[in-house]
Formats: C-alpha cells, structure tokens, sequence
C-alpha cells in the first residue's frame, strides 16, 4: 500500500489526499490505535504552503473525542477539506465535462476521465452522452455513427469506444509490421541481386 503524498494545500489535489490517508489506515489499522496518533499521521503530510500552514496552528480539538461520529478521523478530513476542497465540486465538474477532450489518449484513459467528472456533474444520462460523444476524436466518433444500431446508455458507449478504439490500434500495429517485414524482404533481394552482380562481375574479370 502506497503511503499518501505530501499534500501542499491545492484544491484539485485536496479530496484524492484524504481518500489516500483513508485507503491506508483501512489497509494496516495497526498501525493506528489511538486518534491521536491518526491525527498526527495526517499533519505528517501536510508540509509545504498553506497545508503547512494549517498544520503549524492546528490545534487537537477536544470535540473531535466528545464527537459521536463512530470514525472521529473522518472530522479532521472535514476540516481539511473545508480549509482546501472544492467548494461547488458539481460546477467544476460540469465544467470539466463540457472542455474534456480525448487528444491523444486511448478511449480507455479518456473513458475513466469522463467517467470521473460525469459522476459529479449530476448530468443525467442523455446529456452524458451527448457530452461524450462531443468529446471523442472526429475519427473514432465517426466510426461509432456509423453502427447501424446506436447505444442507448453511456455504459455502453463506453464499450462501443473502447472496442473501436482497440481495433483501430490493432489495425495500425499490424500495418507497422507489414510494412517493416516488406521493408526487410526488399533490402534482402535489393542485397541478393548486388551479390550476383558482384559475382558476375568477378567471373567477367577472371576470363
């Protein structure tokens, strides 16, 4: 299990900083039997910028123990999160949804991004699609308007791309390979033919 990384107070960063302290301490409970020690686990972290900040005049709330969340921790992620986190995660969200392009990524890697900003958008599904196809390379959009019978869902969309998209790239491999055993096979006879060229040469000098 990875450890989490040092954290330096940016926003974008600030929820995939506390999910990692989090997935860690589910991972070795051990390691953390006191809430004290989670705390100051946590502030480890946080050591550059504003985060340091924030950790320098953090003091141990009293109320985090006379709390009655059954995972006390989870109030100093609160308080994390209100000091560096996205205020409005659905506006960033729509925003990253409607400017998302794939580039030069494969329909796998722009699928998961998609995916990860379509969840927080609170867009429903007919939208999504509409914003993911949008967002796809005019090639590979092209390919899925051409299937006879369109998804109806994004799940599905999803596979749509990442079935074309695998097949294209396949495609281009197996045309790198060709090509390069073509060019290996004419460099052989372009090499056979100077040999007997040499050769005959050399017999000519002989006689």
């Amino acid at each position: 299990m990875a450890m989490p990384p040092i954290y330096n107070s940016a926003m974008a960063t600030c929820e995939g900083f506390i999910n990692s302290c989090q997935l860690y301490m589910t991972a070795k409970p051990q390691e953390f039997p006191t809430l004290q020690i989670k705390i100051t686990w946590v502030l480890g972290f946080m050591q550059t910028r504003m985060a340091q900040l924030f950790r320098d005049h953090f003091l141990f709330q009293t109320q985090y123990k006379q709390s009655m969340e059954p995972d006390q921790i989870k109030l100093l992620y609160q308080d994390i999160y209100k000091a560096f986190g996205d205020p409005n995660k659905q506006a960033t969200a729509i925003q990253e949804i409607t400017t998302i392009r794939q580039g030069s990524k494969s329909a796998e890697e722009h699928m998961q991004l998609f995916k990860q900003s379509y969840m927080r958008s609170g867009y429903g599904e007919t939208a999504g699609i509409h914003e993911f196809k949008r967002s796809l390379n005019s090639p590979l959009l092209d390919k899925c308007m051409a299937i006879p019978e369109l998804p109806v869902t994004l799940e599905k969309w999803y596979k749509l791309v990442i079935q074309l998209d695998c097949q294209w790239r396949q495609a281009v491999a197996e045309k790198k390979v060709f090509a390069a055993q073509g060019s290996s096979s004419t460099s052989g006879q372009t090499s056979t033919m100077q040999c007997a060229g040499q050769q005959q040469q050399t017999q000519g000098n002989n006689l």
